[in-house]
Formats: C-alpha cells, sequence, structure tokens
C-alpha cells in the first residue's frame, strides 16, 4: 500500500493514470493560464472573469452530455475528445478578438470536460471489487494529481515563450494520451461495466438521495469560491500586490504540494469507511482561505497563506467525492454520478465574472470579504446536513 501502487493496483488502471495525468495536466494548465490569456489579449479583471467562467461552465455542462453514454462508450468518447482537444488548444496563435477567445473558451471547457469525465468515470471500471475499486480510485486521485503541480511549474519556468505558444506546445499531450487509451483492452479491458443490454441511467435528482453525496458536492461548492478567485485573479491580484506573474505561477506550483499530499494521505489510508470528518475538515480550510484571501489587502503574506491552503480541500473533496461517486452507485449510473459531481466542482466558476465586476467597482478588499460571507454560508450549510439515522 505504501509502495506506490506498483503490483497493487491492476494494469488497466495504470493505462488509465497515465493517460489521465496527461489530460490532467491540460486542464491544469487551461484553469491557471487563462488570466495570462486574458491578459495577452488585453483583457481587464471582469473579462478574464467572464472567459473563466465560459470555460468552466462549458466544462460542467460536459456532465449532461456525459449521462448520455454507457461505460461501454466511454473510451470511444475518451479518444474524440482528445484529438478535438489537440486541434483546438493551438488556435489562440492565430485568433485575435475576443469573440473568437470566448468561443475557443467554450468549446475547449466543453471538450475538456469530456475528457477528464471519462478519465474519471473509467478510473473506477478496471475492477469489480468495491473495496479494490475504492484503492485504485485513490491511486488514480494521487498520480493524477502531481500534474496539478507539474503544469503551473512549467507554465512559469517557460512563460517568457510567451502563452499563446504554450498552448501550441502543449496540446501535443493530448495526442500522447490517445495510445494509452487504445490499449484498454483485452486483459487491461475494464471490468466494472453496464448489465449487457443495459441502457438506463440515473436522474440527478436521486444521486442526492445519497447522503454522502451530498455532503461532497456541498464540500466543492465551498471550497471552489476561494480556489477559482485565485486561479481567475491570481495574476492579476497578485501584481497589485507586487508579485509578478511567474511568481504567482510558482505560488500556484506550491498550493498543488498541499493537494498532492492531502490525496497520498487519503490513498493510505483508503477504503475509508467514514467520509464526513474529513469533508468538514475540507470546508473549515475553505473558509480560513476565504479569510486569508480578504486580509491579503493588509498584507501581501496573508494572500501567500491563503494560495498555499486553497488546494487542501480539493485534495480531500476531489479524491472523496469521486470515490462516492465510483463506489456507491451502479455501473450505469456512475457515468451520471461522477460527470455531475466533477461538474459541481466548476458550478462556482460562473460567479467570476461577477467577482471581476464587483472587483472593478468597489475593489478586491470588499469584494474578497463578500466572498468569504458566502463560503461561510456553505460551511455552515455542511454542518447542518448530518448523517442520517
Amino acid at each position: 500500500k505504501v509502495g506506490l501502487d506498483f503490483g497493487v493496483i491492476s494494469g488497466a488502471e495504470w493505462l488509465i493514470i497515465i493517460a489521465a495525468f496527461l489530460g490532467r495536466y491540460l486542464l491544469q494548465f487551461y484553469q491557471t493560464s487563462i488570466g495570462s490569456l486574458g491578459l495577452a489579449f488585453g483583457m481587464n479583471s471582469f473579462e478574464v472573469g467572464i472567459g473563466f467562467a465560459l470555460f468552466t461552465v462549458a466544462f460542467a455542462f460536459s456532465a449532461f452530455a456525459m449521462r448520455k453514454f454507457r461505460p461501454s462508450q466511454l473510451k470511444t468518447v475518451e479518444i474524440i475528445s482528445l484529438f478535438l482537444l489537440g486541434i483546438t488548444m493551438p488556435l489562440y496563435i492565430v485568433i485575435h478578438g475576443y469573440v473568437e477567445v470566448y468561443t475557443l473558451m467554450i468549446i475547449d471547457g466543453f471538450i475538456t470536460g469530456l475528457v477528464m469525465d471519462s478519465f474519471m468515470t473509467m478510473a473506477g471500471m478496471a475492477s469489480v471489487e468495491q473495496s479494490k475499486r475504492q484503492v485504485e480510485q485513490a491511486a488514480f486521485s494521487f498520480w493524477v494529481a502531481l500534474a496539478l503541480i507539474v503544469a503551473p511549474f512549467t507554465t512559469g519556468y517557460l512563460l517568457h515563450l510567451g502563452i499563446k505558444e504554450l498552448f501550441f506546445m502543449f496540446a501535443i499531450m493530448a495526442f500522447a494520451a490517445i495510445p494509452f487509451v487504445v490499449a484498454l483492452r483485452g486483459k487491461y479491458s475494464l471490468k466494472y461495466m453496464e448489465a449487457k443490454g443495459h441502457k438506463g441511467s440515473a436522474s440527478i435528482a436521486s444521486l442526492f438521495k445519497n447522503r454522502e453525496y451530498t455532503w461532497a458536492v456541498i464540500a466543492a461548492f465551498a471550497y471552489t469560491i476561494p480556489f477559482f478567485i485565485i486561479l481567475s485573479f491570481g495574476v492579476i491580484y497578485g501584481k497589485m500586490l507586487e508579485l509578478s506573474a511567474t511568481t504567482v505561477f510558482y505560488l500556484f506550483a506550491a498550493m498543488f504540494v498541499g493537494d498532492v499530499v492531502t490525496r497520498f494521505i487519503i490513498r493510505l489510508k483508503s477504503p475509508i469507511s467514514n467520509r464526513r470528518p474529513y469533508l468538514v475538515f475540507a470546508v473549515t480550510i475553505a473558509l480560513i482561505a476565504s479569510i486569508f484571501l480578504a486580509l491579503s489587502s493588509v498584507s501581501v503574506i496573508f494572500f501567500v497563506l491563503a494560495v498555499l491552503i486553497a488546494a487542501i480541500p480539493d485534495g480531500i473533496s476531489w479524491t472523496l467525492g469521486l470515490q462516492i461517486a465510483n463506489t456507491t452507485f451502479k455501473p450505469e449510473e456512475i457515468g451520471t454520478s461522477t460527470s455531475f459531481f466533477s461538474s459541481s466542482m466548476m458550478i462556482m466558476s460562473a460567479l467570476m465574472p461577477l467577482v471581476g465586476y464587483m472587483a472593478s467597482i468597489i475593489g478586491f478588499s470588499i469584494t474578497l470579504w463578500v466572498f468569504a460571507i458566502v463560503t461561510a454560508l456553505f460551511f455552515i450549510w455542511e454542518l447542518l446536513l448530518k448523517p442520517k439515522k
């Protein structure tokens, strides 16, 4: 278990992990680079917020498409989506206007949603036994999370080449992931599939009959408020605090160290029977990060502290949420449960244009306090939603 999963998880899971690492790298690069990309096209904070929201809301809407696919169809969906992403990412080199930029962000957000939702669903399908599937899901979350550190670090290191040029360069990873997906056949084929001839899927409303799933979704709503504010406006707000864009990208890399360490701890503890204390801890850290972010106008130290802890809830909520989505539902339901959970982590991005607009009118300080209060409301909701007797 401590031996870094070699010989512990299946060969099929390793193929998924390798391919998903490349896909997660591209998602992480996209999310952390939208601020710099917007600045390269002359956008202000409000316009950057719109771009971030368009990308992530499009990502969220991919969940509705994922509901239509059966587990046996996911390989095909993955291969087509990766191919399309590899084609579209380089287009920032040749486009110019805001309409073209926003359109491309919407397209890539939707495609990236299909890529990651498919990977996250397949990650729980390499084995049949539930306890092993939970361990493999935790291993998937840990190993793929290494991309969270690598992507912003390499972006910061290579930023002198130009952000548009990096989109062109990194697109190759989408094509590199395809052979690993193709290899999921024979003895490496996915095992946890729908019953033969089954064409059904779960309704989104039915998912919330599962109390654990509800806890995970609320935790996702809470932590993504400070998390997305940092990803969307970290470069812009960092400059106001006299931090260079490169420094902010290095802070992003440091931020995700906490994310990866948290996932590793959960990997060691899996299978976990009582997930509630972990999810309550996640929303607590999210609230602290929100408060530190609001206090950053007093001292840049608070900004640094907020960034360093903001991804810890991601490591908890993302890992446990996927475990719940992948191991507590039937095969024909996990496409819906996994993709909707993934989308729930993106829903708060719809607030980012409002954050940018408010910051341009009343300043970042008051705006950040307002959203710290919103985070506090989710914190209270999580505490009030106690286990069913």
